[in-house]
């Protein structure tokens, strides 16, 4: 995988809970936004945003099994990934795993 894109991705998921957009994330791997995006397209076959979302999500569903000494709210996961909006992150988790984060966390 070239580089710049390897160190966009772990850029993302050391920063997920910031507003990230394609054109920082270029500006960060010395690309214009086009070339960033075709790049990143190819080597990941998603583009930046999805991505971010993805790994959002994917830590979401973490943070979500960790057992009771360590459990945070809904909301609190939510906040930690940068979701202002608590039912928007629900909408997302709900789409990406079928089931609301509530309900993931009763079936663990």
């Amino acid at each position: 995988m070239d580089s710049r894109i390897r160190h966009s991705i772990q850029f993302m998921e050391q920063n997920l809970s910031s507003k990230l957009t394609e054109k920082a994330l270029a500006h960060r791997a010395c690309l214009t936004a086009q070339h960033f995006c075709v790049l990143f397209k190819i080597e990941t076959g998603e583009t930046a945003i999805p991505c971010l979302n993805r790994l959002r999500m994917e830590k979401a569903r973490e943070l979500l099994e960790c057992d009771d000494h360590w459990r945070l709210s809904i909301k609190e996961v939510a906040a930690y990934l940068g979701c202002r909006d608590v039912s928007h992150f629900v909408r997302d988790f709900e789409k990406r795993f079928g089931q609301s984060p509530k309900r993931y966390r009763a079936g663990r």
